[in-house]
């Protein structure tokens, strides 16, 4: 389990029936956000055994799935793929405009696609029709996603390409791992999208699964394993917040590629959301608006308890960065300005981490987990995870 994730008090508590409640929690102090993030009641996966979810970084490779699904004691495989895709423009039901960007200008969309032979084992028994019969050119919205869109079922999204899709349905996030956008994998759309995770629906224990799951992997593939419950949507990337609910939380904005992995984000969201201040040791830092707080909360608790050399300035990288992850990946928490790179001098992506272990501690206190443990470990990455306090 995630250790960082538990210190800043993300949890998910199963509760009877075949309902659930995802409990968002934390300790003060905490920046004010742009909205609040509810508590709400979730309909969660019962299938008949334990569900195991299988990710690695960058995709799953091909095989992956079919290697494991005559296991002993494996009821269920799916898998899942996903992709960052573009929309341009939105109407509800009654055909009204609700969203339309400039030309060359979209609005990021963390998309799924689900294997409808499969992937109905893993929802409520009530859903399974609707994941089952979705058809091409219709799309399911989970509810962080339906609430940000403004939209529900008939409402239209018309995606960078000419894709239009109907909304056919609404559903709780964890249902579809929080995902934004969800599509069968036979919708056009979703054609190259790459295999993301798997979830596996075991009856035994999930040793078995573990071992030949890493056999299938070429030698020395990181794979991060999650069992329900340990993680509060099972999903790649699980160690951070869901695109949907860093919009929920900090808002949504269109952007324009540049050069490489250089973005513009709509310069109206920048003036509302982004601004520059003073903090301790790094001195002028520009970040989210609601989470400078938490910044400068972090940085005066490493002064006043003689922390400071913990923290080199000189190798601040920055918080807000309008860019990409990568070029042709999704787009960076930094372009919200969410995330800090600091001592990134020796702690570059992809290398163990040298940071002190004190400093990873006071970011957590403060709701900012670290890239160290990632499966491609980003050490230098501090972003900020805490829900919103209720």
């Amino acid at each position: 389990m995630n250790r960082v994730w538990l210190l800043v008090a993300l949890t998910l508590g199963l509760v009877a029936g075949a309902a659930g409640a995802l409990a968002l929690q934390t300790d003060p102090p905490d920046p004010a956000p742009t909205r609040a993030l509810p508590v709400r009641e979730v309909a969660l996966p019962q299938p008949s055994g334990r569900v195991l979810l299988v990710w690695t970084h960058g995709g799953l490779p091909s095989g992956l799935a079919a290697g494991i699904t005559h296991l002993d004691g494996v009821g269920a495989v799916t898998e899942v793929h996903g992709d960052d895709v573009g929309l341009v423009q939105s109407a509800d039901a009654a055909g009204r405009v609700v969203d339309a960007t400039r030309p060359g200008w979209t609005i990021p969309l963390d998309a799924m696609a689900f294997d409808p032979a499969t992937y109905p084992a893993f929802v409520p028994e009530q859903s399974r029709p609707l994941f089952a019969g979705l058809r091409p050119g219709q799309a399911i919205l989970g509810a962080t996603s339906a609430r940000v869109r403004r939209l529900g079922p008939g409402g239209v999204l018309q995606l960078a390409g000419g894709r239009r899709l109907t909304v056919a349905a609404v559903v709780d996030d964890a249902v579809v791992g929080a995902a934004e956008l969800v599509v069968s994998t036979a919708d056009p759309a979703a054609t190259a999208w790459p295999a993301r995770y798997l979830l596996v629906n075991t009856t035994s224990t999930t040793v078995g699964v573990e071992k030949v799951t890493q056999g299938l992997l070429s030698p020395g593939t990181p794979v991060r394993f999650r069992l329900a419950g340990e993680t509060p949507f099972l999903r790649e990337g699980d160690a951070v917040l869901p695109q949907a609910l860093i919009k929920d939380r900090f808002g949504e904005f269109a952007f324009r590629d540049l050069t490489g992995r250089d973005i513009e984000v709509d310069p109206a969201w920048v003036s509302a959301h982004i601004v520059t201040a003073d903090v301790p040791i790094l001195g002028r830092v520009t970040c989210h608006r609601a989470v400078i707080g938490a910044v400068r909360a972090a940085l005066t608790d490493l002064l006043k308890s003689n922390l400071a050399s913990l923290v080199d300035p000189a190798a601040f990288a920055g918080c807000f960065a309008a860019k990409r992850i990568n070029p042709g990946e999704p787009v960076s928490r930094h372009a919200w300005g969410v995330a800090l790179d600091v001592n990134y001098r020796g702690n570059q992506t992809g290398v163990s981490s040298a940071q002190d272990p004190r400093l990873v501690a006071v970011m957590a206190h403060y709701g900012f987990t670290s890239g160290a443990d990632w499966l491609q470990p980003d050490p230098a990455h501090f972003e900020y995870i805490r829900p919103a306090r209720l």
